[in-house]
């Protein structure tokens, strides 16, 4: 009754502290209810309104891969055939916009949505009469014009340039969308980013206005989105503040350390056993047995119980029954062991026949012993 009361009071204690934890946690929660985490305008996996994920997702469905770009300008991916997806950055350097000018000159195509389409330099903008709004847009198809439905909201327009611009939309008020060649690239620039949101991107004809674009052709082999200048960027770790040569010539000398390391600290080859520990081990304790057996007059029954364990050994490895002749353990003997271990064996068979006739001599018996044991340990070994 004792032990079961003090089971209760102890799982009492333990069910109160549990109480206690979940009440805090619950008031925590309550007083301090987080707020969901609110992205910035623009970014390709923000599920908000003004988020870009549901044209992202669209493009995946259209088997269009896309991946985000959360680098600066100046480290965009070499080579050529790369598409780059820029929708109304903020904080772009004058340098990073010459480093991605030189790069869509070496064949690579930049798609730029934004309302300020002057800060690149590839376009000029003006201000039009405009009224921001829902209004009839045209697409230039060869020689042809389709009329569209869009949501306009800016009163800029690009100014067109003989030779240099080409139309891809306009509206009444002026060109919305255009293209122009850059070195062995193209820039693809509009003034609508907000046709790319998640509240707009299905409104209206938007998306079918900005699909072959999207879509490209055969000659893209990579497509990214520009989240570097929405505030997002990729972590690197404490290395990147040193230069590649100082991270590679570090790690070879680390690579070295450890080498050396290792060859100093391991043994090559087999183990030996000092010869110090085998003396102290083997010949010191078998000759203190040996003091104890000679002053308690037990060195015969000590010899004799070596005796029965090495014929014991022999009927159970070799089926050698004790009451064999010395003849026939040393034919079996000639067969297992060598020339030098058949001659021991005979040798102690002899002396345990002489210790059973009671002719047996007092002396050596150190010797004796050591014999008896190596050869037990000989055939226990088989």
């Amino acid at each position: 009754m004792a032990s079961m009361q003090h089971l209760l009071n102890r799982n009492k204690h333990v069910i109160g502290l549990a109480a206690c934890v979940m009440l805090f946690i619950g008031l925590g929660l309550m007083i301090a209810k987080p707020e969901p985490e609110r992205m910035a305008p623009y970014v390709s996996y923000s599920a908000d309104v003004d988020g870009t994920k549901g044209i992202i997702e669209l493009l995946e469905e259209k088997r269009v891969p896309i991946k985000p770009w959360k680098r600066s300008w100046r480290e965009l991916p070499s080579g050529k055939g790369h598409a780059l997806l820029v929708i109304e950055p903020g904080g772009a350097f004058e340098d990073e916009w010459t480093k991605l000018l030189e790069w869509v000159g070496r064949g690579n195509e930049l798609l730029l949505f934004s309302h300020e389409l002057d800060e690149g330099g590839a376009f000029l903008t003006e201000s039009s009469s405009a009224s921001p709004g829902v209004t009839t847009v045209m697409r230039q198809e060869g020689e042809e014009m389709p009329e569209f439905q869009a949501e306009v909201g800016t009163r800029q327009r690009i100014v067109p340039e003989d030779g240099v611009s080409e139309l891809l939309i306009r509206d009444s008020n002026g060109m919305i969308a255009a293209r122009r060649t850059y070195g062995d690239g193209a820039i693809i620039a509009a003034v609508t980013p907000e046709w790319l949101t998640n509240e707009n991107v299905l409104k209206h004809d938007h998306f079918e206005l900005v699909w072959p674009w999207m879509a490209g052709d055969s000659s893209r082999t990579a497509m990214w989105v520009d989240e570097y200048h929405h505030g997002y960027e990729d972590s690197r770790g404490f290395l990147a503040a040193y230069p590649a040569w100082l991270v590679a010539a570090c790690a070879g000398l680390a690579v070295a350390l450890l080498l050396w390391l290792w060859q100093r600290g391991k043994r090559f080859g087999p183990t030996y056993t000092p010869r110090a520990w085998t003396v102290r081990r083997g010949d010191e304790t078998l000759r203190a047995v040996a003091a104890w057996y000679e002053r308690r007059r037990f060195k015969s029954a000590a010899l004799a119980h070596q005796a029965r364990a090495l014929r014991q050994l022999l009927l159970t490895r070799w089926g050698l029954p004790p009451e064999a002749s010395l003849e026939d353990a040393m034919l079996l003997a000639k067969d297992r062991l060598s020339v030098a271990q058949a001659v021991k064996l005979e040798r102690l068979l002899r002396h345990a026949q002489a210790m059973e006739r009671g002719e047996a001599a007092e002396g050596a018996f150190v010797e004796r012993t050591r014999e008896y044991g190596e050869m037990i340990a000989l055939l226990e070994k088989e």
